[in-house]
């Protein structure tokens, strides 16, 4: 990230952007204004943006389906989201949040709660919102993965998605011996870095009878074998989006018995 993170504000209200612009300035951020979100991808190929503040009631893109657009998008689904909005219901912030967003903040807000979401967002760390509520309102599970290079981006935005921790392993023997020590609540492999994967992971679960569901990432034409209707063993045809992977995370762990 560069000394000064970018902020793409997205509001039809000229003066609310052109104020809400002048703080953002002030405190060492550059700002990039739309007044429309049916414009975002194409700003979004053209420049790096750090963080998306949007609006979320607009006469076109509403700040939801926007927020739905930037996630299914690989190329975007990693970019944080912050949703504006006069609408304060726990319904309607809950649909902001399983649309995509990072934070919601109900209007009016103090120039602080919105510097202190962006900072948050940005350093990855859990937001309150204005409201007082959670961003996520769960037990949050850990996941394992050990997947190709070009595939972190994807993982992390669905893990993200989900509000699920997230760690990394570069070789499936070390991922797995973490599984056997620390407390993990669901493993991702990729079948493309490791054509071994499904076979070495079953042997070792079934030897030290570990319960975690996997979920197994693999080329299209290249499904792993897995057990019929064990809620153990999953497989999803990469590439694909997060919101897919976010949610077939969720299933499995759930089906498993874990956090809601």
């Amino acid at each position: 990230m560069s000394s000064k993170p970018t902020v793409l504000l997205i509001d039809e209200n000229p003066a609310v952007a052109e104020i809400i612009t002048a703080l953002l300035t002030r405190n060492g951020y550059q700002v990039e204004v739309l007044t429309t979100g049916e414009k975002v991808h194409d700003l979004l190929g053209q420049r790096e943006v750090d963080v998306i503040v949007s609006d979320v009631r607009g006469t076109s893109l509403d700040g939801i389906e926007l927020a739905r657009r930037v996630r299914n998008d690989p190329a975007t689904a990693d970019i944080p989201i912050i949703l504006l909005t006069a609408m304060a219901s726990i319904e309607d912030e809950f649909e902001g949040y399983l649309a995509g967003a990072d934070a919601y903040m109900t209007k009016p807000f103090r120039a602080r709660e919105l510097l202190a979401a962006i900072d948050n967002v940005l350093n990855r760390r859990t937001v309150s919102t204005s409201s007082g509520r959670l961003a996520v309102v769960q037990d949050v599970a850990r996941v394992l993965a050990v997947v190709a290079d070009e595939r972190h981006r994807m993982v992390t935005a669905a893990m993200r998605q989900a509000g699920f921790e997230l760690d990394y392993e570069t070789e499936l023997a070390r991922a797995m011996s973490r599984i056997d020590r620390e407390r993990f609540h669901l493993l991702i492999c990729d079948t493309a870095r490791d054509p071994q994967a499904v076979g070495e992971v079953r042997e070792f679960l079934s030897h030290f009878a570990l319960a975690i569901p996997v979920i197994f990432l693999h080329p299209r034409g290249a499904a792993p074998v897995l057990p019929l209707n064990d809620p153990q063993f999953h497989s999803l045809k990469v590439p694909a989006t997060p919101a897919a992977l976010a949610e077939l995370v969720r299933k499995a762990i759930l089906d498993f018995g874990g956090p809601p």
